[in-house]
């Protein structure tokens, strides 16, 4: 069915809101996602400041602040797709921001390191379902015909909270302290909690049910695979080795290749089979991995070469500003001339990323191209799995867009780190590192972009 026939699918499957009330209900679950994204890049510049006060800093123990978060938003993630499909929006978004509230008190709160890497855990879990709760808000009030726009407006989001999060951060600590980035959190989620309680209508009575059970063993290969891939990935902060890290990369692959036969429930069967959808899938791995990569891989390089601070603070903020841009083109984009053009034009935009990246020329030009290249590529997957799936599906296609880029982005920024300690040897490691990117575009990007669909079709 194409797009220009799903409004009355849509409207049957969920009441409209009013204009103003969806208005409120969008205004919320932005608000709600600039929280989640912002905790996940605040930590970087508070960092020095907690571990001045409540310790971990010895052993290396102050990853789990960092990779606690990230492992347990992997695990929230499909848990909250799953959710979202058979609860009432409101349910899921409330919970999930009740969740992130606790944690951000007892974050600010901690007395000790142990118990602000268990609420920095919580955060995590309650961030991955707030990600997919904002997602599926949106692409209920807005429907099939005009989702893909609103949600790359949504997407806009990731770009902003790049920039703002460590600013936010060193801002609030610099004047209150570190413990107040989290309790800023507290009435913010106040807001949100309310106005999604006032704005957003109830599920419909005859919306969709999907089939009964939770799918323990699918949630078992969904979450068991991609921590064993990001502890993997992350194995040097978390002292597993180059050989340890290794193995559990490889297992975690392992594991989650079975989801093309055990899937479905948690993760659409369409991601892991031949189609559009694994696709796009796969390019927003690809994408995520060059943005991450520009923005740590790249300027540690510039860096170790004598640039200034300035200079790189200038590469992370345009690479920013790209996927702001990059995500709101996108939207308007796929609605009028389908899912290829973007694709396309993203797969290009990010192989001269990485070949200003690999030659040095114009630093700040592959970060702007790596966040525009970004931007368009995740956007356009987002707005096709989402199309692709089933009403009663939304939810899980929503976690598994949010699922595939966060594996891009731990790649990106320990894959390609790992990849550098490798060619050390060399005098042209960086440069050998970002050439091995660039074929990694060619491959992962621009191939799945020339099979995208040219025109844009959603599943009733």
């Amino acid at each position: 069915m194409t797009s220009s026939a799903v409004g009355a699918v849509s409207s049957a499957a969920r009441p409209r809101a009013g204009a103003t009330a969806g208005r409120v209900g969008v205004a919320a679950a932005v608000l709600a996602l600039l929280l989640a994204a912002m905790d996940a890049t605040v930590m970087g510049t508070v960092l020095p400041d907690v571990l001045a006060d409540v310790g971990g800093g010895a052993g290396g123990g102050y990853a789990w602040l960092v990779s606690g978060f990230m492992l347990a938003q992997v695990a929230g993630t499909p848990l909250a797709g799953w959710i979202a499909d058979r609860l009432d929006d409101r349910v899921l978004a409330v919970g999930a921001t009740l969740a992130f509230l606790a944690a951000s008190a007892a974050a600010g709160f901690a007395g000790s390191f142990g118990v602000l890497v268990a609420a920095r855990v919580v955060h995590g879990l309650a961030a991955g379902a707030i990600v997919v709760s904002s997602y599926v808000i949106v692409g209920r009030l807005y429907g099939p015909e005009r989702r893909a726009a609103a949600q790359g407006m949504l997407s806009m989001v990731w770009g902003v909270a790049a920039v703002l999060g460590p600013v936010v951060g060193a801002a609030i600590t610099g004047a209150w302290g570190w413990r107040w980035v989290f309790f800023v959190n507290v009435p913010l989620c106040v807001v949100v909690m309310l106005a999604v309680a006032v704005a957003l209508p109830g599920r419909s009575a005859d919306a969709p049910a999907p089939s009964k059970g939770f799918p323990a063993r699918e949630y078992a290969l969904v979450t068991g695979g991609s921590v064993l891939l990001l502890a993997g990935l992350q194995g040097s902060s978390l002292g597993l080795g180059a050989v340890g890290g290794t193995a559990a990369a490889v297992v975690g692959l392992g594991v989650l290749a079975l989801l093309r036969r055990f899937g479905g429930a948690l993760v659409p069967r369409q991601v892991f089979a031949r189609t559009p959808s694994a696709g796009a899938a796969l390019a927003t791995v690809g994408a995520c991995v060059v943005m991450y990569a520009t923005v740590t891989v790249l300027p540690v390089r510039l860096a170790a070469q004598g640039a200034s601070t300035t200079k790189v603070a200038v590469i992370v903020g345009v690479s920013a500003v790209g996927w702001v841009l990059g995500s709101a083109v996108t939207g308007g984009m796929v609605a009028k001339r389908g899912y290829r053009p973007p694709m396309l034009a993203g797969s290009l935009v990010l192989l001269a990323s990485t070949v200003c990246s690999a030659t040095g020329a114009l630093p700040w030009l592959a970060g702007a191209t790596a966040g525009l290249g970004t931007g368009a590529v995740t956007a356009a997957t987002l707005a096709l799995l989402q199309d692709q799936a089933p009403a009663e599906q939304l939810g899980v296609a929503t976690s598994a867009a949010t699922m595939v880029r966060n594996i891009g982005s731990a790649v990106g920024v320990n894959g390609i780190a790992a990849l550098t300690a490798v060619l050390a040897t060399s005098s042209h490691a960086g440069n050998g590192a970002f050439w091995a990117l660039t074929v990694l575009v060619a491959l992962l990007v621009l191939a799945p972009a020339l099979t995208a669909p040219r025109e844009r079709t959603t599943t009733t």
